[in-house]
């Protein structure tokens, strides 16, 4: 006889009187339910493409209090990389950057989009100067409150969520109560936390440039030859009365990772759940309280989170509510380099390697005060960090409604209203500073700093509306037919009032008062609307064969009138091999499904680029601007934007193959995909000549492909009652080219850092780096100018290589003995390069370990001529001692900036935790139903290649998109966290 069950290894046994036959599980999460677009549920084995989902567990072990932190190494497909401490922007890739604009997924709580913007500086056009990073919308989100984690990665999976979904979407399935009787949980860490990396520096030379100075803060000068002597302000007794210091002429060991603190963070999480057959009811409150690695108090975050998720079913009606409240408090340092005001951050950079930083912590002691800091050239950190700071604060709502309402078995109707509201206050001040006559400081000739003060008010508002009918329905005993039509309303509001005071009158009262002139103030307000009708038909034969396809068509405020509706969608189809022939099932293959997929989706235009607007008129001078409205005279101008008529959106069209096998009882799992998509018509603006009136136009360009590999891999190599032990690992490789631009132009900068381009050019992946092209011969010597150092090709580039990995790796275990639990998660960068302006600057000042070659000895630059009356000779010039910081300073060298963009390549211990939990048998006597203790750690070791001995090359502060792979421009340093934590449950 045998005996055959879909998801069961089918068994042949003899025919008896009476049979007790126990059938194994033929294929792991055959039956698993997994939450798709519009927040359908379906089962794993129906989709015909990839979709990772990640459990509350496994996203939550390391407690890192943010959703995308507990994806990281976990999913094949995605790059996630974070900028730097708690709260801190992501930035969230899937299936390789295909956009010159916008890249980030598509976020969804319980089937409702949220807002995901990057609040700070760094994607603005003065992201040089004074930067800041307040992080972006998604790290609201509690991942306490989170019950699971799906990644929709292809255009055929995300299409019914219309243009905004182009780039994937992140499905985020919050918990709800089952029938259980009420339950409290408390869960809580306690994390301290230091730098990752601070740059290495060279241990040869101090102060001095090239000689020694007791004013200058570069290394340029003599060897570090350890005798005391007088060094500081008023080093040699005059003038003033201050006594000379002194000081052994020694490196200072450690001197930057001093200047650093430990941090704190603590992550408190309390949740109350019950429920039964027809009601239930989860409130959860967090709070996530951190004191960064800045001193002073400088680097500070607070987040707390309420939220309210209810649901309740009556006869065929059915209800569920989800309301979210989240404020944040945060102050964060400026990075990047100074515009007005100093940052810390370059201070500290370079700083003289034989001078201790935090030696200078009081800045009010006289000899370290703004008159008398050891070098007229820079300020102390330490006052910087006092005076100059950047406070944000933001309250936000955001949640659902949602009804549904059986109309007759198998037909249901859903209508789902969900909304999205932040309101934020940034301040940010750079504190006046004024220095005594015969101060070290204005001796040195330091211009005093007027201070300035800039208050923004936000708010971003968003509406979704959802309403649709699905009907199930069976035909027969094979047949399983399932259908979807819906309409969608989506709307987004965004404005903003900005005032900027220059030219403060008072020390310490930052207020768009205090000031002889009037703030400038801007304001602008955006709205934006998007409706979509939307079906989806599902066809399912005998569970083993099964076809879907979704159609969308959207209408788009930001589109041409009459030319703003743009149709997509996808169809896929998934082949479930095992259940076709049972006699492939066996101990061996459990389970084996091949699975196609097309799709298409699309991405609307930023608002405002089909016709003209008007703004108030801004005059640039060569001493300043000159605003309008004066003297009561209004003064508007045509924004200088040119409108186009012809916008259309952009779109991607996606191929996807896949293949998912469970072996051995499911103790060895496969996944593989294969992808291959064109994202075309790409919006950006495009220069044109001043003289048209515009200086640029709106314009679909480009084509852009993409295509790679993705595998998710597991086996459990040990499993018995006490032990289990899991090993996991992902694999993703895309590769990527730009196809074409427009009108025969084969390159577009995308952004540039000094003389380091990130460039789109044709037959080039996406993101490449060009720095300034060194004159040679034409058998390729080095041709040099008159003080030996390299002549630069005028106008010309050489690629370096590109932001793109070669691939992605993620490594995950987890070993389980009785109670006891040991995970890590391994995250592997491997290629790529970024732009490092650390790098830049500490070579500058002298300060990094390449400024020490050749000792710092005469050399003449290898393999290079000169030019003698017209001709190339053999170079003699010699690059000398008293001309080396030439040599490596970009101003007079720009052959340097090639040694600035450096590999991307990392190795990092992402996760380590060690869990207990105490066994029923010694709690049961007390009120407690479960006691979970633990060790945690996250990013506890990182490995780069040698070159890059300067900073964690996830660190950026130019934002969450494309602009990020730019690199980085003196931006904050990323952390390691260690720490422990208890969960307890009532």
């Amino acid at each position: 006889m045998v005996i055959s069950y879909v998801g069961m290894i089918t068994r042949e046994v003899p025919v008896q009187p009476t049979l007790n036959i126990v059938l194994q599980a033929g294929s792991q999460n055959i039956e698993e339910v997994v939450v798709t677009a519009i927040g359908m549920k379906k089962q794993e084995k129906a989709l015909g493409y990839a979709a990772s989902t990640i459990k509350s567990d496994d996203l939550v072990a390391a407690k890192s209090g943010s959703v995308m932190t507990g994806l990281t190494g976990k999913v094949a497909g995605i790059n996630i990389t974070n900028a730097g401490g708690t709260g801190s922007a992501q930035k969230v890739i899937v299936r390789g950057i295909s956009s010159f604009d916008a890249n980030q997924p598509l976020y969804v709580v319980d089937g409702v989009p949220i807002m995901n913007e990057f609040s700070g500086s760094g994607t603005e056009s003065t992201a040089l100067n004074n930067t800041v990073d307040f992080g972006n919308a998604a790290n609201d989100i509690n991942p306490e409150d989170v019950e699971s984690v799906t990644v929709l990665k292809g255009a055929s999976a995300t299409a019914l969520y219309g243009s905004r979904a182009a780039n994937g979407v992140i499905m985020i399935t919050t918990k709800r109560a089952s029938s259980e009787k009420l339950t409290v949980t408390y869960d809580g860490t306690f994390m301290g936390s230091n730098v990752l990396r601070v740059p290495q520096t060279q241990n040869r030379f101090g102060q001095g440039w090239p000689d020694w100075s007791p004013m200058e803060n570069g290394s340029w000068g003599p060897v570090l030859d350890g005798r005391e002597h007088a060094w500081g302000a008023f080093s040699d007794g005059t003038p003033g009365n201050l006594t000379p210091l002194t000081k052994p002429f020694s490196y200072v060991e450690n001197n930057m990772r001093d200047f650093y603190q430990t941090g704190f963070e603590t992550n408190n999480n309390v949740s109350v759940r019950m429920g039964n057959d027809k009601l239930g009811l989860v409130a959860s409150y967090g709070n996530v309280t951190s004191t960064g690695v800045m001193p002073m108090d400088a680097d500070k975050y607070q987040r707390n989170t309420i939220s309210l998720r209810g649901n309740a079913k009556y006869k065929r009606f059915y209800s569920e509510i989800n309301f979210n409240y989240v404020r944040k408090d945060i102050t964060r340092p400026s990075t990047g380099q100074g515009g007005q005001g100093a940052t810390m951050f370059q201070e500290i950079l370079q700083h003289a390697t034989d001078v201790s930083i935090s030696d200078m912590k009081d800045y009010n002691n006289p000899y370290y005060n703004t008159d008398n800091f050891y070098t007229a050239y820079a300020t102390n950190p330490y006052w910087v960090l006092a005076n100059n700071k950047n406070q944000f604060q933001d309250d936000r709502i955001y949640g659902k409604i949602e009804v549904a309402f059986d109309i007759m078995e198998g037909l249901k109707a859903v209508g789902r209203l969900g909304g999205d509201f932040s309101n934020s206050r940034q301040q940010k001040w750079n504190q006046k500073a004024t220095y005594s006559p015969g101060s070290w400081s204005s001796i040195g000739g330091k211009k005093e700093e007027a201070g300035s003060y800039t208050e923004r008010r936000e708010y971003s508002g968003q509406i979704d509306a959802t309403a649709y009918l699905n009907a199930d329905y069976k035909i027969g005993e094979d047949i399983n037919i399932n259908g979807l039509i819906g309409w969608n309303l989506n709307t987004r509001t965004f404005s903003y009032i900005d005032s900027y005071l220059y030219g403060l009158q008072q020390e310490d009262w930052f207020n768009l008062e205090n000031g002889a002139d009037k703030p400038i103030t801007t304001t602008r307000e955006e709205n934006r609307r998007l409706i979509g009708l939307f079906a989806q038909a599902e066809f399912g034969y005998k569970n083993f064969w099964f076809v879907n396809a979704s159609l969308r068509n959207d209408w788009s405020s930001t589109l041409p009138k009459g030319k703003n509706s743009f149709f997509y969608g996808g169809l896929n189809t998934s082949l479930i091999l095992t259940e076709l022939f049972p006699e492939l099932q066996s101990d061996a293959l459990n389970f084996l499904k091949v699975r196609a997929a097309w799709g298409k989706t699309g991405n609307d235009a930023p608002v405002y680029r089909t016709s003209s607007y008007y703004i108030p008129t801004q005059v640039s001078l060569g001493f300043g601007s000159l605003y309008l409205p004066i003297n009561s005279t209004m003064g508007m101008t045509e924004y200088n934007v040119m409108p186009n008529t012809g916008l259309k959106p952009e779109t991607t069209t996606e191929l996807e193959f896949g293949l998912t096998t469970h072996m051995w009882n499911n103790r060895i799992n496969f996944d593989i995909a294969y992808y291959n998509k064109d994202t075309k018509d790409q919006i950006i603006s495009a220069a044109l000549a001043p003289e048209t009136r515009y200086t640029s136009m709106t314009r679909n360009v480009g084509k852009v492909n993409n295509h790679g590999v993705e595998i998710a891999f597991s086996v459990i190599p040990i499993q018995t009652k006490d032990w289990e032990w899991e090993i996991g690992a992902t694999f993703t490789k895309n590769w990527s080219e730009v196809k074409e631009l427009w009108d025969g132009v084969d390159e577009y900068v995308l952004k540039s850092g000094y003389d380091v381009d990130l460039v789109a050019k044709v037959g080039e992946p996406l993101g490449i780096f060009k720095v300034p092209k060194v004159a040679t011969t034409d058998d390729g010597k080095v041709i040099v100018t008159s003080a030996g150092l390299p002549q630069i090709a005028a106008g010309e580039k050489d690629i370096i290589g590109s932001s793109t990995p070669n691939f992605l790796m993620g490594f995950n275990t987890r070993l389980s003995w009785k109670g006891f639990t040991l995970g890590a998660v391994l995250d592997w960068r491997n290629g790529g390069y970024f732009y490092s302006y650390t790098s830049q600057l500490l070579t500058f000042s002298g300060n990094s370990t390449m400024t020490a070659y050749n000792d710092r000895q005469s050399f003449v630059i290898p393999n290079s001529v000169k030019v003698v009356n017209g001709q190339y000779v053999e170079n003699n010039i010699p690059v000398s001692r008293s001309n080396m910081y030439n040599y490596w300073n970009n101003a007079s060298n720009k052959d340097q900036f090639r040694n600035w963009v450096l590999p991307k390549d990392y190795l990092k211990l992402r996760e380590i935790t060690l869990s207990y939990s105490f066994p029923k048998s010694i709690i049961k006597k007390t009120p407690l139903t479960a006691l979970q203790v633990s060790l945690i750690g996250r990013n506890l070791f990182m490995w780069t290649p040698k070159k890059n001995n300067f900073v964690d090359p996830e660190s950026t502060n130019y934002g969450n998109d494309i602009r990020s792979e730019l690199g980085e421009f003196a931006a904050a340093p990323t952390t390691r966290t260690f720490g422990g934590g208890v969960k307890v449950t009532f």
